[in-house]
């Protein structure tokens, strides 16, 4: 469901040393992707998207998020079909994204999308249902700041002295406090309009999707020194973009080692920076 969309988390996979972990993600790139079934699903659901089928795209999802479809009301599937619309990717420009530089990330049991798109990008998730897979979110049209605006880039400890570095901290603090909502404060009125609007069960989701892809504050604190990247386009957006490492010994002399992006967008709103989503 659409709400996952707000972090989306980008997870890239290396192996150090002999052979790669069974764990381990593979990329698909390019023209490939057409041919792979979650990339001929994307653009399946894009059409189904474009032309207003709601029902049909839920029919390619997974059976429990088709259950929880069922359950909402029927404003509410009206208000989440009309957002799938409004941000449904055209699917002869994905497909020219995709051929252009998409890259679909595999995991165990998961997959994710990420495709230029005209001026912005599409990203979007699946999920393996036995031997099939399923649409679990999007595909959908990312929103960005203006391709002409200046870009100014800050690493690892060069971010502590900038606001945002504060505010990411806080936004930590406020998500993990298990105060429902109260990290919303943080944000943007616009992002905080857009979130009441959303059903009960949209927002509990996207709060526990934050919780599992936002570190508490110590950790992200460390990972912004050690792998941060905030970089400002213009006076007025901002993405603080972190990597962190892990490695796991699997056999003696064997390491595995993983990487995880994530990404959190900031908005300047009346002088004070803001979490955009």
């Amino acid at each position: 469901m659409d709400r996952r969309w707000v972090l989306l988390t980008l997870l890239l996979a290396f192996a150090v040393e002999v052979p790669a972990s069974a764990q381990e993600p593979t990329e698909v790139r390019g023209e490939a992707i057409l041919s792979h079934p979650a990339g001929k699903l994307a653009l399946q659901a894009a059409a189904l998207m474009v032309a207003g089928k709601t029902d049909e795209v839920i029919r390619l999802r997974s059976a429990e998020d088709q259950a929880e479809w069922k359950k909402e009301p029927a404003a509410e599937r009206k208000a989440m079909s009309d957002r799938m619309k409004a941000r449904a990717p055209d699917p002869a420009a994905l497909t020219e994204g995709i051929r252009k530089g998409g890259v679909l990330t595999v995991y165990p049991g998961r997959a994710s999308l990420e495709s230029p798109y005209r001026d912005s990008s599409v990203v979007a998730l699946f999920t393996l249902e036995g031997a099939q897979w399923r649409a679990s979110v999007g595909p959908m049209v990312m929103e960005g700041p203006p391709a002409s605006a200046p870009e100014t880039r800050l690493e690892g400890a060069q971010i502590e002295s900038h606001p945002i570095y504060d505010l990411a901290l806080r936004y930590a603090d406020a998500l993990h406090s298990g105060k429902a909502d109260g990290f919303m404060a943080l944000a943007s009125s616009k992002a905080q309009a857009a979130w009441r609007a959303y059903p009960a069960s949209e927002r509990a989701e996207s709060t526990s999707y934050r919780k599992q892809t936002v570190p508490a504050r110590s950790a992200l604190a460390g990972a912004i020194r050690s792998g941060g990247l905030l970089i400002l386009q213009g006076d007025t957006t901002a993405s603080l973009n972190i990597t962190t490492v892990e490695q796991q010994r699997t056999t003696p002399g064997t390491v595995n080692a993983s990487s995880t992006t994530m990404s959190l967008p900031f908005v300047l709103e009346n002088g004070v920076w803001k979490l955009a989503q």
